[in-house]
């Protein structure tokens, strides 16, 4: 077996590591560790996540897409949930059982809701605008992410975004990773706690700008593999991870 054959066999490994099966990928165990600071009043949180990936909502894509996994020729295969779920439901139980690590009441809700049932609950809302990795010799991770506290007023309490592209280890810590960053903000895990009110915030800028799409990494990708050093084309992957 070649080195390049190897490489790939060894990345899809690392990749399927963990909570994955196949060509499937289990996002339900990317269970965030949250500390929320004290509050006399903890309210019940209910969780929302919208899936406004353009890929989704365009059908090009099913709900249940989390990336692809590539062949020799860089021929993409579907990755879907282990669940069979669609993906905003795996991150919302992920979600859900992290808050109820740090003693919350935490329930799904359906979509259309837009904000708390009532002036015991607070909704935590979160939007996915990009979610997908891709496997080839290495990992790549696209994801854009905006989570939201909102009161039973429609009132949002505290707002953060993740967003970010590049190489990771293993899918599963990477997503635990997003989750991390936007619950334990410090605005995100006050206003979930019930400590205080925080000024709304204005919408990130980027959520009414239309969805960059990503041929210039595949672009970059097909010429890096042209290349006939093999380390070489390994080293010249990383340059694609700066292509928008």
């Amino acid at each position: 077996m070649s080195r390049f054959v190897t490489g790939i066999v060894l990345v899809f490994s690392i990749f399927l590591g963990g909570c994955a099966a196949g060509n499937r990928i289990d996002y339900r165990a990317s269970v965030p560790s949250i500390s929320l600071p004290p509050s006399v009043e903890k309210k019940g949180i209910e969780v929302l996540v919208l899936d406004q990936r353009p890929y989704v909502i365009s059908g090009n894509k099913k709900p249940n897409f989390v990336g692809v996994m590539r062949a020799l020729a860089y021929v993409p295969y579907n990755i879907t949930t282990v669940s069979g779920f669609d993906l905003a439901s795996d991150l919302e139980q992920a979600t859900m059982t992290a808050l109820r690590r740090d003693y919350l009441t935490a329930k799904a809700v359906l979509p259309g809701t837009y904000k708390a049932s009532s002036p015991d609950h607070l909704m935590l809302r979160m939007t996915l605008r990009d979610w997908k990795s891709d496997a080839y010799m290495r990992v790549r991770f696209d994801y854009d992410v905006t989570a939201e506290v909102i009161d039973h007023s429609g009132a949002v309490l505290a707002s953060k975004t993740a967003k970010h592209r590049g190489a990771i280890n293993h899918v599963i810590v990477a997503g635990t990773a997003v989750l991390q960053e936007l619950l334990s903000d410090e605005q995100m895990a006050a206003a979930l706690a019930g400590r205080r009110p925080i000024e709304p915030t204005t919408p990130a800028a980027h959520a009414t700008t239309p969805q960059k799409t990503r041929p210039s990494y595949d672009e970059c990708m097909r010429r890096v593999l042209k290349i006939t050093d093999k380390q070489l084309r390994l080293q010249s992957m990383s340059t694609c991870d700066a292509a928008i």
